[in-house]
């Protein structure tokens, strides 16, 4: 998504006007310096307490640090003060749609381009939230005003090459993303973007050539090593490395919900609903809770009714603090899974884990910690997408999570302190317009592990 913080720079004067002070306060924000920056544009509103600019100058800084209601009703006044600036509308637009509520997002994007047509990062935006709403041919036609306004637009490439892979056009996808790569070669997106269409036409060789020569240039780079991995099957890691978890996540844990939101993203009420219906848990249940790999806390919730103290752990700190807007953890704790519960013995009646394993390949030392976390008794509640067809254990997708094999996690589970109480082959979301299957796990700890 493309925000707009128009204003002139200004270095600081000894007296500012008010204009002034917004105009150095948003020069400030431009460039990182938020904590200045709101102490003046609250300094500002102080004094003019309806000034449109900083209102919705301090909501795009409130939302960019996660308050999202302070951000909505700033943001709000600032329109209702100015209703013909586009800006306002587009950036309004932005923290609706990141807020998944898609409908009135639309409207905001399509006022601005009735204030102002020629906007390319609206028509972007809008084309994001098209394709999201499988409106696929609107979603093609927006991205293709935005280039045909600015063929330099990276992002819209970008993301006409991303709509052209759920499309089934991959040669499209591919001839967009090479435009983008021509005019931008070192951009890192448009690597992964053109090396995920290759790899999604079946031509891995071409996919391989990208990451190789992305590792030249940054020979360090998580994602890279990561997928060229994924692609090659050589040197493939047990798990994905925490660089590449926090590089996947924390870059766009702002939309990660209306992202998931787009493409029906079923894995947490599965795993809920299936452990709350086989465990037959009421609302006074009264159990100690684990959410692992808790992103978000999309499962928070589903779980807290059930909760007499849920805890949520995950590796990125972007996707913490939006669980911790919700404010239904007891505790939310920035740590990598496995030595995080194998720190806590005997701590949970109940783990949930919705599509965290998927970043583990060999999952037996995740699963023996879990084993040691619970209570005797206690139950684990997981999801993995499914690896069929092979005999293989796991497998590193070129999608860069890993798929397991029903045969696998029935043994490891077994060697590992628990009894398989239900596995069940489920649709966890939509990928390229394509189900992407998974198990969906219930275990107990074995009372072989508690009578020892």
């Amino acid at each position: 998504m493309s925000t707009e913080t128009d204003s002139s720079d200004a270095s600081a004067p000894k007296q500012l006007s008010i204009q002034d002070a917004v105009s150095f306060a948003s020069n400030l924000h431009r460039n990182g310096h938020l904590k200045d920056a709101r102490t003046l544009y609250s300094r500002v509103l102080e004094l003019e307490p309806e000034h449109p600019d900083a209102l919705h100058f301090m909501g795009v800084l409130e939302h960019q640090q996660g308050r999202n209601e302070a951000a909505l009703r700033l943001m709000r006044r600032s329109v209702e003060l100015v209703p013909q600036h586009a800006g306002f509308h587009t950036n309004l637009g932005n923290l609706l749609f990141d807020g998944a509520r898609f409908e009135e997002a639309e409207r905001e994007y399509r006022e601005a381009l009735s204030l102002s047509p020629e906007r390319p990062e609206v028509l972007n935006n809008l084309g994001v939230l098209c394709k999201g709403q499988n409106r696929l041919d609107e979603a093609e036609q927006h991205f293709l005003q935005a280039i045909d306004l600015s063929p330099d637009f990276i992002d819209a490439r970008n993301n006409l090459s991303r709509l052209y892979v759920r499309m089934g056009r991959t040669e499209d996808s591919i001839a967009q993303a090479m435009e983008a790569m021509k005019r931008d070669p070192g951009n890192a997106s448009t690597r992964e973007v053109l090396a995920y269409a290759y790899a999604r036409a079946g031509q891995l060789d071409d996919a391989i050539g990208i990451y190789r020569d992305w590792l030249e240039d940054e020979p360090d780079n998580p994602k890279a090593l990561h997928h060229l991995a994924a692609c090659t099957g050589q040197d493939v890691p047990e798990r994905a490395s925490d660089a590449y978890i926090q590089s996947v996540f924390d870059s766009f844990s702002h939309s990660f919900d209306a992202k998931l939101a787009v493409l029906e993203y079923q894995a947490p009420k599965l795993i809920v609903d299936k452990t709350v219906a086989y465990l037959g848990l009421e609302p006074a249940a009264r159990l100690d809770i684990l959410d692992a790999g808790c992103g978000t806390g999309l499962c928070g919730p589903l779980l807290a009714p059930y909760a007499k103290r849920l805890t949520g752990v995950d590796l990125s700190q972007g996707m913490l603090v939006k669980a911790r807007e919700r404010t239904l953890y007891d505790a939310l704790h920035h740590a990598e899974l496995t030595d995080f519960i194998r720190r806590r013995p005997a701590e949970f009646d109940l783990i949930v884990s919705a599509d965290t394993l998927v970043y583990f390949g060999e999952i037996g030392p995740v699963l023996e910690a879990a084993s040691s976390s619970l209570r005797p008794g206690g139950h684990l509640g997981f999801s993995v997408e499914a690896l069929e067809g092979t005999s293989d254990d796991y497998r590193l997708q070129p999608n860069g999570r890993y798929a397991h094999s029903k045969t696998y996690l029935e043994r490891t589970l077994l060697e590992r302190g628990f009894d398989l109480r239900a596995m069940d082959r489920e649709t966890l979301r939509l990928e390229g317009g394509t189900q992407v299957m998974g198990w969906v796990v219930i275990a107990q700890r074995s009372h072989r592990i508690a009578n020892q």
